[in-house]
């Protein structure tokens, strides 16, 4: 994905609007802000090339020209709100030079980092990396696009998501009325023996807000400590895709940005992604996600309060 490079000063949990993303910190210090779902790996940005039309384009190449390993890509069972990495290799098994163009997908659950090589002699090969971040649980399965001089070469990605014990899940699919917000908390579960402490939480586009869960500029940071098996709200959300649907005049493609974690626990965070659309006033219900979880026969029923309204978006 394109690398957006700002410096800023933050201070204790104090939110910043910077113009490519918003972010919150822990503790007070320098800090690079950047758009990346795995630190030290650029991958290429989803959506421009990667349309229906646009990636699978072109002629096929010879089955004899181009050998890939693993064959077709499988992340078997992953967990959601988090960023899964699995390293490609492509060979040249043609008897003439290959130019190797980009790697385009048609979903964005899957993403392709650049080749560490772009041109390749015969028998000689090079990697890419390829991340899963799961959007819905459930099987899932599309194709990379890699386009190279001698054709494009169509290669099957599979992946099957299953539930984050961070209890954090994807915002997808959510609908904000045109000239108004959606603010979802962003809150974490604890699942381990041990204390969790949030030091970060940064989003990656300009139209996701972030604020702390009771609206002041700053708070302790004991605010993001997750003591063992305890839940915590880290955050307020605030959806605005129609300042950049505006700009863009289409209002019927929906915008994708990411909210990353930083803690102190396996992976170093996690990763949510957050997709919405703007809409004509409408019906809305909050909050936007109802998860119950497994029950026994004896277990005692699980109530979820829901709120209706025909005009006004829902603030959780």
């Amino acid at each position: 994905m394109f690398r957006k490079i700002m410096w800023c000063y933050v201070f204790v949990l104090t939110l910043l609007d910077i113009s490519l993303n918003t972010k919150l910190s822990a503790q007070g210090k320098s800090v690079t802000v950047h758009d990346s779902l795995i630190e030290g790996i650029t991958f290429q940005e989803w959506g421009k090339e990667s349309s229906a039309e646009g990636a699978r384009g072109g002629r096929a190449v010879s089955a004899e020209a181009l050998a890939l390993s693993p064959p077709a890509l499988s992340f078997g069972l992953r967990p959601l709100a988090a960023a899964h990495v699995l390293t490609v290799t492509l060979t040249n098994t043609a008897n003439t030079t290959m130019h190797l163009a980009s790697v385009a997908g048609t979903t964005p659950d899957f993403h392709a980092s650049f080749f560490e090589s772009k041109t390749l002699a015969p028998q000689a090969n090079t990697s890419f990396s390829v991340v899963y971040l799961g959007r819905r649980e459930g099987p899932v399965s599309a194709h990379l696009y890699i386009h190279t001089s001698l054709g494009v070469h169509k290669y099957p990605v599979s992946a099957v998501g299953v539930a984050s014990e961070w209890g954090v899940w994807p915002l997808v699919g959510v609908r904000v009325p045109l000239n108004a917000s959606v603010e979802p908390l962003l809150t974490m579960h604890n699942p381990t023996h041990h204390t969790i402490q949030v030091s970060e939480v940064y989003s990656s586009g300009a139209w996701v807000g972030l604020r702390l869960p009771g609206g002041g500029e700053s708070a302790p940071r004991g605010a993001w400590t997750l003591p063992p098996h305890s839940a915590r709200a880290l955050v307020r959300l605030r959806l605005r895709p129609h300042s950049v649907h505006q700009q863009q005049r289409q209002h019927d493609q929906p915008l994708t940005a990411y909210i990353r974690i930083k803690a102190n626990m396996t992976g170093g965070g996690l990763v949510v992604g957050v997709e919405a659309v703007p809409t004509l006033p409408g019906e809305y219900l909050s909050p936007l996600q109802i998860r119950i979880s497994a029950r026994g026969s004896r277990d005692p029923p699980d109530m979820v309060r829901a709120y209706f309204d025909r005009h006004k978006p829902y603030i959780e």
